[in-house]
């Protein structure tokens, strides 16, 4: 694939012409220590994606225009890309070595666009059965429906066991619709419908299903609950607390349809996901809003994008305040908060909040809504899971006897994107385990394989051999932002997402962006440690040691004639081209 908008050297130079007194009837290949090899390396936004999407192979197939190619790319890793092209908190994104140089490729807005393409796809019918093991999964949630879905892929019948009449867990309980509209999510669960998922709803695994059905009936099972239990907010004083809301029951009755009466005044407590969740949904029903938050600002572990979404909406902050006492007048709550400021770092390396001393802060309301967190709901199979003693392993998931665990449940990040990557996991791990028991050999080496640039995340394509980019000496190694030669790369400005002008509607807040932008956006990719031969390492090699090989479709390098000179990784944009030492110089 070529570079676009070079304006130093053409990019199809013709080969360079080579004198009777050349290093053709010379060779200098002996006075090297180095020398230059291709390596595909790992692109940092594919290491810092939890489920393991190869972001640059299908930025790549974009820019050749192979759009089935790329969309299938996309789903072999990710279940759900028009969901989290909407709420993931895209760490990929931070992690873009082109962050620091004109603004991150927007990857959250391509993916979102592909996720919707494919959503317009015919429903897919995924007959074919390798397997005869019945998987059971137990949750409906992100890491339930992403391990449902690899393992179907991978020929297993899987049923799907969820305590609530509608499917989808948390993308459906706790994310409000004007992030993630239900008819997005409703079209991607009859996408797993269509390949012959089995769903079992208001069915509670430990009671509706027991124990003994789950070990004995299916080959493995896989415990994907969520955190479905909100934290208390513990709180002195004791006026009456009808007012002290639970953030997911909050949630969970505004997405079911409900609207409630919370009053004028509303104060949210927390800084993460579920704490924006509220105080935007209770913002569209009409209160002033106001978020309390124990630490400052850059200290929210809430998605940056939901927070000045809030802000620009109209939400307000106090931040370094922890409340402490809730009293009642007047049929108003008032509530006293500490202030505080910032100490030493604990365990996470979060600085700590401490007393600062001085008056406290009061703040009335109609509603408080308590966002501090969630439990795992685990209390039906409470008691079968202490007496398992499942152990962690390294892949993330717990097992024995056939039992894992993934999500939240598994101790996971508590994200939609680190869910996904641990029901992938699982369903890796389920599928070795299964394979074993019927004789075949699969080393933990083999696992190893497939582990991204030293991350918890693994590929499927590479699982299953289906890799549709073509690799040379596929290396572990992330490129970082010294690897990328800028000056090969013109500025051009990120194209963002797009807001809707009723911000305090319920209809979707964020429309995206458009497909030209999306193909735009594309192009930006640095393709971080991929050649995609664009023949600035033939055109600067002055031995001529770099030719196109007619066979392979790719640079190869006359070892005979390299003097080691480094001029070609040095000119490479993309990290693609290493210098290695010589062996025997060692």
């Amino acid at each position: 694939m070529s570079e676009q908008n070079f304006n130093t050297v053409p990019l199809h130079t013709p080969p360079l012409s080579v004198s009777s007194s050349s290093t053709e009837q010379n060779i200098t290949g002996s006075w090297k220590y180095i020398q230059p090899a291709y390596h595909d390396r790992v692109a940092p936004c594919i290491a810092g994606c939890p489920t393991g999407v190869d972001i640059e192979g299908y930025m790549s197939l974009l820019r050749d225009g192979e759009l089935s190619a790329a969309m299938e790319l996309l789903q072999c890793e990710n279940p759900m890309p028009a969901i989290t092209g909407r709420v993931c908190n895209h760490p990929c994104e931070s992690r873009c070595n082109r962050a620091n140089y004109d603004g991150a490729v927007a990857i959250h807005a391509v993916e979102r666009v592909l996720g919707d393409m494919i959503l317009e796809e015919p429903l897919p019918h995924w007959t074919m059965r390798k397997h005869d093991e019945r998987i059971a999964v137990i949750g409906s949630g992100p890491a339930g429906l992403a391990c449902a879905y690899h393992l179907t892929r991978l020929g297993y019948n899987v049923e799907v066991f969820e305590k609530e009449e509608e499917l989808g867990g948390m993308l459906r309980l706790g994310i409000p619709g004007y992030r993630l509209p239900r008819e997005v999510l409703d079209s991607q669960i009859a996408r797993y419908k269509a390949m012959g998922i089995i769903f079992h709803t208001g069915m509670r695994a430990g009671t509706d299903i027991g124990w003994p059905r789950l070990t004995t009936e299916f080959s493995a099972v896989f415990i994907a609950s969520g955190a479905h239990v909100s934290r208390l907010l513990d709180l002195e004083g004791d006026c009456s607390r009808q007012s002290l809301r639970s953030g997911l029951d909050f949630l969970r009755e505004v997405n079911a349809g409900g609207r409630p009466d919370i009053g004028k005044h509303a104060l949210v407590i927390g800084g993460g996901n579920t704490a924006m969740d509220c105080a935007r949904t209770a913002l569209r029903l009409g209160a002033e809003v106001t978020v309390v938050y124990r630490r400052t600002r850059a200290e929210m572990p809430a998605i940056d994008e939901e927070i000045e979404d809030a802000a620009r909406e109209g939400v307000k902050f106090e931040f370094l305040a922890s409340p402490e006492k809730l009293s009642g007048t007047g049929g108003r709550l008032q509530l006293a908060c500490t202030r505080m400021e910032l100490g030493e770092p604990d365990a996470q390396g979060r600085r700590r909040p401490v007393p600062a001393g001085g008056e406290p802060l009061l703040l009335e309301a109609d509603t408080i809504i308590s966002a501090i967190g969630e439990d795992t709901g685990l209390h039906d199979l409470q008691a079968e899971l202490a007496d398992a003693k499942l152990a962690m392993n390294t892949w993330g998931c717990e097992k024995l006897a056939r039992v894992f665990l993934g999500g939240d449940v598994a101790g996971d990040e508590r994200t939609v994107a680190s869910a996904l990557g641990a029901g992938k996991r699982c369903a890796i791990y389920i599928d070795r385990q299964l394979r074993q028991q019927h004789g075949e050999d699969i080393p933990e080496e083999r696992l190893e394989a497939i582990r991204i640039g030293g991350s918890e995340s693994l590929s499927m394509a590479r699982w299953t051999n289906s890799d549709p980019i073509m690799r040379v000496s596929p290396q572990n190694d992330v490129v970082q932002p010294a690897d990328i030669n800028t000056a090969y790369f013109p500025r051009e400005p990120r194209h963002n997402d797009r807001h809707a002008a009723l911000l305090k509607s319920f209809e979707e807040s964020n429309t995206g962006i458009t497909t030209r932008d999306a193909l735009a956006e594309a192009a930006r990719c640095y393709e971080c440690g991929v050649c995609n031969e664009c023949e600035l390492c033939r055109i600067y090699c002055g031995e001529a040691a770099i030719q196109l090989d007619p066979g392979s479709g790719r640079f190869v390098i006359d070892l005979d004639h390299c003097k080691g000179c480094g001029v070609c990784t040095a000119e490479c944009p993309r990290g693609a081209l290493v210098m290695e030492r010589l062996a025997n110089m060692d």
